[in-house]
């Protein structure tokens, strides 16, 4: 590891992390115990369900992850720095031993985040940082859940449960997009299935999960097209000067439309729009193997676990295809 990272961030990294593990606490001997505060409690309880549903009903890889739960200060666990190219559409990637390539780099603390960035901005590229409640780790030992998304809703709470295990239980290296939009679509539509057979199909707290949805499904949409429109001014013929100006007069309108929607963007630039796309990268093929499935959990997540290594998306398209006939 320290041969392809600097010595300085692995040992920073393993530093949070380690303090991260050293406070972990179990779920379930704080729901036992009568002087947890009945607010903790209940999202513990939501926490430890949405566990079980993942492993039970989904075919989610068994392990101790999220079995444990650690105080966090602030409101985000770790800072992830992203980059992209200007004039196109292609992230900087960092590159680790073992687990693969990224398009982004974490940090747990804002002011070593904030250098990368700055380091990648002075280089010539977009920038963008971004807060994370949760991550998971793909190694050996297992992570606890964070205090940070504990305020979360039922909803949201089972819906990142359900996707950080999907990390766990199907991992395509090298293959970050198909990785993210996947556990995005499981955790999703998981967590949807998990909220009608705990509080039913008509309870508030999946109409609230539903709301949140649609708006994030309406935010979406908005980006596809923010990433449409620039993509058009890239794949020009005007000249570099030229793209520059245009993207600037795209990004200016589209800004102000997002913040008066209630988004609070300091900045919009390439690395912000890659940011949406790494996680909502064609949703709608993971929704077809599903729904193929018989929307049976366990035979889609054999069916996923089970496509070409080297590359993933390919393979389900050309599956789904296969599977729909001529």
């Amino acid at each position: 590891m320290l041969a392809s990272c600097s010595p300085i961030y692995v040992a920073k990294v393993a530093t949070g992390h380690a303090g991260l593990l050293w406070h972990r606490r179990s779920i379930e001997k704080a729901v036992r115990d009568p002087k947890t505060p009945a607010e903790l409690k209940a999202k513990l309880e939501v926490v430890a369900a949405a566990r079980q549903f993942a492993f039970d009903r989904m075919g989610l890889k068994r392990s101790r992850e999220y079995s444990t739960y650690s105080i966090v200060k602030g409101p985000y666990l770790t800072y992830l720095v992203e980059a992209c190219e200007k004039l196109r559409f292609q992230p900087y990637l960092w590159h680790f031993p073992i687990i693969g390539s990224f398009p982004y780099k974490g940090h747990f603390n804002p002011k070593d985040a904030q250098a990368e960035a700055d380091a990648l901005a002075s280089k010539g590229f977009d920038t963008y940082i971004g807060g994370v409640a949760a991550y998971n780790t793909p190694l050996w030992f297992s992570d606890p859940v964070p205090s940070t998304v504990l305020s979360y809703e039922p909803g949201e709470l089972s819906d990142l449960i359900i996707h950080e295990l999907t990390h766990s239980t199907v991992f395509f290296k090298n293959n970050v997009d198909f990785n993210e939009s996947l556990a995005t679509f499981v955790g999703g539509q998981g967590a949807k299935d998990f909220l009608a057979q705990r509080y039913g199909a008509d309870s508030k707290e999946l109409k609230d999960f539903l709301k949140s949805r649609y708006d994030e499904a309406r935010f979406g949409r908005e980006m596809d097209e923010l990433y449409a429109e620039l993509d058009s001014v890239y794949k020009s013929s005007a000249t570099d000067a030229e793209k520059l100006a245009r993207r600037e007069t795209v990004f200016a309108p589209a800004l102000s439309r997002l913040n008066g929607e209630g988004y609070h963007y300091k900045t919009l630039n390439n690395a912000v729009v890659m940011a949406h796309k790494v996680y909502h990268k064609d949703l709608a093929d993971f929704e077809r193997a599903y729904e193929a499935e018989g929307r049976d959990w366990p035979k889609t997540i054999g069916f996923l676990k089970g496509l070409d290594r080297r590359d993933p998306m390919a393979d389900l398209r050309r599956r789904l295809l296969v599977s729909s006939g001529p």
